[in-house]
C-alpha cells in the first residue's frame, strides 16, 4: 500500500487533516529525478462523498536547457479529488477532478493525481535559476565574438554580373 493510498474506513466522518512526506523512491516520477515532496492533506467525508484537497510542495533535480547544469526546481500546487458513490463518469480538469468509489479494495488513492499535478507543473523550458532576474524572466543571452572579425564585403556571384551586363 503507497503512502497516498488511504483506507476509506480509517478516515473519520467530517472533517480532517494529515501531512505526509514521499521521497523520491516513492513516487514514480520519471524521466525527471524526483527529490521529495510534503503533502498537506485535507479530507471531508460524509456518507454519499469524500472529498480530498491536496497541497503538493515538492522539489525535482531538472537540467537546464541553455547550460545543462542540474538545479532543483521547486514545486507548488493545490488541487482536489472528489470520490463518490453514484459517478457513472469519472472527470478531471485543472482544477480538480471526480471518481468513483472502489468498493472492492475499500481504499482511495490519490498517487496518480499528486504524480500528475507535480509533472503539470515543471516548466517545459527548464532555465537554471542564475539564468533568471529578479521578477523569474529569463535574461538576455551576453554574445561574445572571439579573434578578429572579419568585414564581409559583398560579393556578386561573377555569372549574375555577366547576366546583367546583357540585360543592359
Amino acid at each position: 500500500m503507497s503512502k497516498l493510498e488511504f483506507n476509506i474506513v480509517e478516515i473519520p466522518e467530517g472533517e480532517s487533516r494529515r501531512t505526509v512526506g514521499l521521497t523520491g523512491e516513492d513516487l514514480d516520477m520519471s524521466p525527471y529525478d524526483f527529490k521529495g515532496a510534503e503533502i498537506d492533506l485535507h479530507f471531508y467525508r460524509t456518507i454519499h462523498f469524500i472529498r480530498v484537497n491536496f497541497r503538493v510542495d515538492a522539489e525535482v533535480e531538472l537540467t537546464c536547457d541553455r547550460s545543462l547544469e542540474s538545479y532543483i526546481q521547486p514545486v507548488a500546487s493545490d488541487y482536489e479529488v472528489l470520490f463518490k458513490v453514484d459517478v457513472q463518469e469519472e472527470t478531471e480538469n485543472e482544477e480538480g477532478a471526480v471518481r468513483r468509489f472502489n468498493f472492492s479494495s475499500n481504499t482511495l488513492s490519490i498517487e496518480e493525481e499528486v504524480r500528475d499535478t507535480i509533472m503539470l507543473n515543471i516548466p517545459i523550458k527548464k532555465l537554471h535559476p542564475k539564468f533568471l532576474d529578479e521578477e523569474g524572466n529569463p535574461r538576455e543571452f551576453e554574445t561574445r565574438k572571439y579573434g578578429e572579425v572579419e568585414e564581409e564585403t559583398e560579393q556578386i556571384d561573377p555569372r549574375w554580373e555577366k547576366l546583367k551586363k546583357l540585360k543592359n
